[in-house]
């Protein structure tokens, strides 16, 4: 092989590089920001469903449309936060028990400025209870143990460009690893969806990938 042939392919192959690690299948856990104004169809199929959670879990009553985004809204707030556009949630009962339940809200707003002033309200003031993630999911994450009354609870809150997600995880003790892995999933699955994708990403997943490090 010529010297010119071999420079050409090691541009291409770099190139290549450079564009897979600037995809949604990023390893860093952000990816590519979701900016599309998803439709509702869309938010639903990013939701994850029947075998895409964490074992032991599973639908409870479906997914739902959420007509306001009061859900979206911080735990004093009766009105949907500036710019909400629309949303859908999962809930999800361990082994049959809604003794322990789990909930998978996304929230979509018209810009990234409106969620991130909702992201903040959304998660609450009380620094004392949060704490900083392994490893960011999309530009903005963080976890909140036992907020307000709540106990033996973590809610983890992800921002990225218009979209909040929220894990609420009951009976977690403390981990908060199976919440950063529902997280993940979650703004994986919308990514997808934003590509055009069929929405494959589960918890699965992204706990195999942290495993493999």
């Amino acid at each position: 092989m010529s010297r010119t042939r071999i420079t050409a392919l090691t541009v291409a192959l770099a190139v290549a590089a450079l564009t897979s690690c600037s995809s949604g299948g990023s390893e860093d856990g952000a990816g590519k920001p979701i900016t599309k104004q998803l439709g509702q169809g869309e938010i639903t199929q990013a939701l994850p469903g029947t075998g895409e959670v964490l074992p032991g879990w599973e639908p409870y009553k479906g997914k739902r449309v959420t007509s306001d985004g009061t859900y979206c809204s911080g735990l004093k707030e009766k009105t949907s936060p500036k710019g909400w556009v629309r949303g859908g949630s999962a809930w999800f009962i361990y082994n049959g028990s809604t003794d322990n339940m789990m909930d998978v809200d996304i929230c979509l707003y018209d810009t990234a400025e409106n969620a991130t002033s909702a992201y903040a309200a959304w998660k609450g003031t009380e620094s004392d209870k949060e704490q900083a993630p392994k490893k960011k999911v999309g530009e903005e994450t963080v976890f909140v143990l036992n907020p307000g009354l709540s106990e033996n609870t973590v809610y983890a809150f992800s921002r990225s460009g218009n979209v909040n997600i929220r894990v609420k995880l009951d009976g977690a003790g403390g981990d908060t690893t199976g919440a950063q892995d529902m997280l993940a999933a979650a703004l994986k699955r919308l990514q997808q969806v934003q590509d055009g994708e069929r929405p494959t990403a589960t918890a699965g997943d992204e706990a195999a990938k942290t495993r493999k490090k």
